[in-house]
């Protein structure tokens, strides 16, 4: 079998990349240390030029080895940690308040947030109007644009991801709970809760780069459907004490589901290098799923898919999902 070098690096690159935040997930390294693998940047250097001397010599494989190794390990630490203040703890701005925005629904909205570089907490009050306030860059206010049927946020330089010397924002949104909603949020290298109490949620929608996300759907009125993508995060889920059915994505991450006493819970699995804690919970598996013993008889069913490469999921986590 003959291996085709440039796979052999983007393979050994990716391993490495993945290899740090699933470390960090199962304990075996700190993340505070591991976030300033950024600062290793002159190894790079290093193992480039060694990569550049060893090209036209019988080491050639070892030194495209070194570039991918060293690579995807910094890369892979800056991501599990250090990313988000890679991008905003240059943060010589202060954080100034902007304008509070506010409208009404109709009986349904569609509402997209992306945040880059900051926090956001999503509440809910009841009635079908809807209030943004918060604080960030004087330079760059959030982008608000609304109507009876939609809302949309983004940083004003939302395409911007490493902010450098931006002052982080700091968002709060409060949701209506008589308008039936479909919820997308993209969170990048930042933090974010989701308190959806009475929530009328259609869908709701997740991406998570390297942030942390709690999404508190135990007293959600009725959630649709749920997808979460987490890209070297950490997304934690309170399920709701209704049926639902979704989908995880998890790529050098971790997400973890909290799930209401008497649910019936099914886990269709996949993926790449991954973990999971079903079996010490009692769940029992056939081929890819997972199901609880009550699943059969449960008025409440949960079904969930979960594909998960160099990471991991977790059922009922130590401290909970809130």
């Amino acid at each position: 079998m003959r291996i085709e070098r440039r796979f052999f690096d983007w393979g050994v690159f990716f391993i490495a990349l993945g290899a740090i935040p699933l470390a960090v997930q199962l304990g075996w390294l700190d993340q505070t240390t591991v976030g300033d693998a950024w600062r290793l940047w002159p190894v790079f250097l290093i193992a480039a030029g060694l990569g550049i001397l060893l090209a036209r010599s019988p080491f050639q494989l070892v030194g495209g080895l070194l570039i991918a190794v060293t690579l995807g390990l910094i890369i892979g630490g800056a991501l599990t940690g250090g990313i988000g203040a890679i991008g905003c703890a240059g943060g010589g701005n202060s954080a100034t308040a902007f304008p509070t925005s506010s409208g009404t629904f109709a009986t349904s909205a569609s509402i997209d947030l992306t945040i880059n570089c900051g926090s956001a907490a999503l509440t809910t009050t009841t009635g079908s109007g809807w209030t943004f306030s918060g604080s960030g860059d004087a330079d760059r206010r959030p982008v608000v644009s609304s109507s009876a049927t939609t809302l949309t946020i983004a940083n004003a330089h939302g395409s911007d991801f490493f902010s450098f010397g931006a002052a982080r924002s700091d968002w709060h949104l409060q949701l209506p709970t008589d308008p039936n909603l479909d919820l997308s949020l993209t969170m990048n290298a930042g933090t974010a809760g989701l308190n959806l109490a009475g929530a009328r949620l259609t869908s709701l929608a997740l991406t998570g780069n390297a942030g942390s996300v709690r999404i508190d759907l135990s007293n959600s009125a009725s959630v649709g459907s749920f997808e979460a993508t987490v890209n070297a995060g950490d997304v934690l889920v309170a399920l709701p004490s209704i049926s639902m059915s979704g989908s995880v994505t998890v790529n050098a991450g971790h997400v973890g589901f909290c799930a209401p006493p008497g649910a019936g819970l099914r886990f269709e699995t996949s993926g790449a290098f991954s973990g999971n804690n079903f079996d010490a919970k009692g769940l029992s598996q056939t081929g890819d799923t997972w199901t609880s013993p009550d699943y059969a008889t449960a008025v409440t069913k949960i079904d969930l898919q979960a594909t998960v490469n160099a990471g991991s999921v977790e059922l009922n986590p130590i401290g909970g999902c809130r």
